[in-house]
């Protein structure tokens, strides 16, 4: 109720015209029994058809009039929403796209897909036809307010049918409450197990893992439809209630009414008329109870968006260097993972200077990727600093900082979109001539050729519709893009076959040669050719760092010494 509100108040003119025609829309609906009264008292008294026709005609005009009130309130109640919608909606993609690497790796995977639905709940929530039964309950009770100028033994009887009616609602719908959250957590594990099914098709195949995932599906599948059934029965109970409840309600009236006719207390017409005001009061009465529990399930959906984001976000705003020569130091830098049973390292301090190559390397599961992620800025040391030019990453602005770099992770994932667009994501003002560069240099150019569409072919499933080897040249053709100072690989000859690794190579020693930084992190020492520096993180916890070269410009300067 607390958001339905202040969109209102957010509002003003609109709930001013919601109102209005919230109440011409309720006014005209007495037009219906005061036709019934009409007919039934004047028209079947005297048989005039005048009367018939004057009357008949009247409640058209007022049923076209209520039709027009009630799509302009629609129209209406759809404005009030939607800026607010599309606020909410904005704001969570945001908190997707920004979100700091740390903030979110601590939310659990399942939550982080339920915001989507969290997102569509609330949309659903506020829809207009939500928004106008919440309008009409107040009216509901001029319905019954008129029943008693008829017979306000009839009105005590409505009355109560509305009360019991909320009642009933109320109960059922705290009731479902538990049963829709388990739902829910039941419907992401199915859509996880069906995501793996998708995804792995082959690994299902190829390793007979079909009877596994249909086990793990069923066990899903089976609490799902456990919760479903619980809820289409409580569902079930609640329709059956309220049915029953309406159907004693006119029992009582005709049975009151009947009498009271009998007795001269009360027309037929106007007992006629009296079920009808009684009726509509109900229905809005229970339209009233399935409006506020939708709202309820938007507030708490609300609640869930609202932690959400609460989530730290990368700096927009930062330093941004005339320039950057590529020079990068690395400052008594240690990182461990949360819940992690220590440091993956500790105390690293390491300068590195442009035109430098460096190996970082170390088994699987050392940190060799963590430490790429750290150098990129998508990751924050848990102690220590690095440092760009003398001024720590985190103070720099990251769209500009990723522009300083060229990036190739090992495990490169790729948007929807065609293989140029992808390129350009990260420097979408690069030239033609540009785009041909890093084609070239990455090793693409023969094998676009050689495809129907060339950089128009379409990357879908994050890239995996692609050969390893071909989505890994893809990605050094987009970090290229970037013409950074700072070049970063990560296991850089994974997937590639003999002419790819040549190329990866080349363009290591290219970019040196050029002047950038080069860092290469690998499970293979020999990786490159005589490394100025190399960092063994399979020592632990301080990793062992080695200078196996001169470094670039120094190797004169200590001849001349000499």
């Amino acid at each position: 109720m607390k958001e339905f509100l202040q969109r209102l108040r957010a509002k003003p003119l609109i709930m001013a015209q919601l109102l209005g025609a919230s109440f011409f829309v309720n006014l005209l609906s007495f037009a219906s029994p005061l036709f019934v009264m009409l007919i039934l008292g004047q028209y079947v008294d005297s048989g005039f058809d005048g009367t018939l026709i004057t009357l008949s005609v009247g409640m058209l005009v007022a049923l076209l009039m209520q039709i027009g009130f009630r799509q302009a309130r629609t129209l209406m109640a759809g404005l009030l929403s939607i800026e607010r919608d599309r606020e909410i909606a904005h704001a969570l993609f945001e908190v997707l796209t920004r979100a700091r690497t740390m903030a979110l790796l601590r939310v659990p995977e399942g939550a982080k897909q339920e915001m989507t639905g969290h997102l569509q709940t609330v949309q659903t929530a506020f829809a207009p036809g939500t928004v106008c039964a919440m309008l009409d309950a107040p009216f509901s009770l001029l319905f019954i307010v008129a029943t008693f100028f008829l017979s306000p033994a009839l009105a005590w009887i409505g009355l109560v049918g509305m009360v019991v009616t909320v009642i009933l609602g109320l109960t059922s719908m705290s009731a479902n409450r538990k049963s829709v959250l388990e739902m829910q957590r039941a419907s992401v594990a199915v859509r996880g197990v069906s995501s793996m099914a998708l995804a792995g098709a082959d690994t299902v195949r190829a390793y007979g893992a079909g009877d596994y995932l249909r086990k793990v599906w069923r066990g899903y599948m089976g609490a799902l439809l456990d919760v479903r059934e619980r809820l289409a029965g409580l569902k079930g109970r609640s329709i059956g209630a309220n049915q029953t409840l309406a159907v004693l309600v006119r029992v009582c009236i005709y049975a009151w009414g009947a009498k009271q006719c009998v007795l001269g207390e009360l027309s037929f017409a106007a007992l006629i008329a009296a079920n009808i005001l009684v009726s509509r009061g109900i229905r809005q009465a229970s339209l009233l109870v399935g409006a506020v529990s939708q709202l309820s399930r938007a507030e708490q959906a609300l609640g869930f968006l609202r932690e959400f984001f609460k989530l730290p976000l990368e700096l927009q705003n930062g330093t941004a260097l005339r320039s950057y020569s590529g020079r990068l130091e690395l400052k008594d830098m240690a990182f461990a993972y949360p819940g992690g049973t220590g440091p993956l390292f500790e105390s690293l301090s390491l300068s590195l200077v442009p035109g430098s190559v460096t190996v970082i390397h170390g088994a699987n599961g050392t940190g060799k990727t963590t430490m790429a992620r750290l150098l990129t800025g998508l990751l924050d040391p848990m102690r220590g600093e690095v440092l760009a030019d003398g001024i720590t990453i985190r103070q720099l602005a990251p769209a500009w900082w990723r522009k300083q770099l060229v990036y190739v992770p090992q495990e490169p994932e790729f948007l929807a979109g065609t293989i140029r667009e992808n390129i350009l994501m990260a420097n979408p003002e690069a030239t033609e001539d540009s785009v041909d560069r890093a084609v070239s240099r990455a090793g693409l150019a023969r094998w676009l050729g050689a495809s129907a569409l060339g950089l128009e072919t379409s990357m879908t499933e994050l890239g995996r519709n692609l050969p390893l080897g071909v989505r890994r040249r893809i990605a050094m053709a987009r970090a290229l893009i970037t013409d950074g100072q700072l070049a970063i690989f990560d296991e850089p000859l994974e997937g590639l076959d003999s002419e790819g690794a040549k190329a990866a190579h080349e363009l290591i020693r290219s970019l040196a040669e050029q002047g950038c930084t080069v860092i290469v992190l690998s499970h293979d020492l020999a990786v490159v050719d005589s490394p100025h520096f190399a960092v063994d993180l399979n020592v632990k916890p301080v990793p062992t760092i080695m200078r196996l070269a001169p470094l670039p410009g120094t190797a004169a300067m200590e001849k001349n010494h000499a």
